[in-house]
């Protein structure tokens, strides 16, 4: 259990209005904004949203690539995919390169045997 974010979650759920705790409990995810923790190189997008497993609200940020991404409950541990709206430049730079990678490489555009 994070207990750092379990209490800035429990905190920014006191800001939220009615509307957006029932989108939640549906299963969206709120975006509360970009945040830069010690030690870390770059600051990351954290999301509030309600966990089904432990029935409360929990904050976290994007762990994983942006083809497979998760946020995970800072209360209970459990995993929840996700893929984000927003996607920094970079991370879509890296995708599109990837794809292109794929495409044009010798392993997918060779000829069969005559």
């Amino acid at each position: 259990m994070n207990v750092t974010y379990a209490a800035e979650a429990q905190a920014a759920v006191k800001t939220m209005s009615g509307w957006q705790k029932l989108q939640m409990r549906r299963g969206k995810k709120v975006y509360l904004g970009h945040e830069q923790r010690e030690g870390w190189t770059e600051k990351l997008p954290f999301y509030l949203f309600w966990c089904e497993d432990c029935k409360y609200f929990a904050k976290d940020y994007t762990h994983g690539y942006i083809e497979k991404q998760s946020l995970i409950c800072s209360h209970c541990g459990l995993r929840y995919d996700f893929t984000p709206w927003w996607v920094s430049w970079v991370q879509l730079w890296q995708a599109l390169k990837l794809s292109f990678q794929i495409r044009f490489s010798d392993k997918y555009n060779r000829k069969p045997p005559q």
